[in-house]
């Protein structure tokens, strides 16, 4: 991705948002759903560098980063064009998929003491017992009904019609946590869009395409220079 942006004599800036890489490990800082809030301090930041063009923005989303970019960009409108790998209308789908029919009522129920103690008596298979560890942490939230519903905060669906930025939306096959949800973001979009399929004939599925990114940067990087040619940059 950067390789092919620096070759193409485009300047890269890349950062850990809250609840990633160095923001949690290093610094303990969870996720946040409003990522507006995350965004635009960035941007303002990016704007007075003598070697960013303000009117040449561009922004790339990967993995869950399919939610928080749309979201911020509802709010913040600087940029000519942006991608999202895949896109992500609903975070708290993939989370509920998971719950069986009794669980589920007692959380749309608010049932927090009944839905913790089912909770509590922990998983039948330890490997989904430790995948849930490991997808809770970031969130930085102890009890489970709280983290689920802290979860079903980040979706679009209040958010959607107000982003204009053209977008690129990805579409892998096989999409182990957000199949669907490409084409939900596609549909709700109210301006310029695009949604790219990845297939596996193309050695192109699954989530964030781990063996085509080669494929993903130039279908990505070849939008945005169209993008920006309509922009006059």
């Amino acid at each position: 991705m950067i390789k092919d942006a620096l070759q193409r004599g485009w300047n890269t800036f890349v950062f850990d948002g809250p609840g990633q890489q160095s923001m949690l490990f290093e610094r303990d800082v969870p996720f946040r759903h409003d990522w507006e809030a995350v965004l635009t301090p960035v941007v303002d930041a990016l704007v007075q560098r003598s070697d960013v063009d303000p009117d040449a923005l561009l922004a790339y989303g990967i993995s869950q980063a399919g939610y928080w970019l749309p979201r911020a960009l509802a709010f913040e409108h600087r940029f000519v064009a942006a991608c999202v790998d895949s896109g992500v209308m609903d975070v708290g789908i993939t989370w509920r998929n998971h719950l069986p029919a009794p669980l589920l009522a007692l959380l749309d129920a608010g049932d927090q003491q009944r839905f913790d103690a089912f909770m509590a008596q922990g998983f039948a298979n330890p490997e989904t017992e430790r995948s849930f560890a490991f997808r809770a942490r970031p969130y930085g939230i102890k009890t489970p009904f709280a983290l689920f519903s802290e979860v079903a905060r980040y979706h679009l669906y209040d958010v959607v019609e107000r982003i204009t930025t053209p977008m690129l939306i990805t579409d892998p096959e096989d999409d182990q946590f957000f199949s669907g949800q490409p084409q939900r973001l596609f549909d709700a979009l109210p301006g310029e869009k695009a949604l790219t399929p990845f297939t596996r004939e193309q050695g192109a599925n699954y989530h964030c395409e781990p063996l085509a990114r080669g494929l993903v940067s130039l279908r990505m990087n070849d939008f945005f220079a169209e993008q920006l040619a309509k922009a006059g940059r």
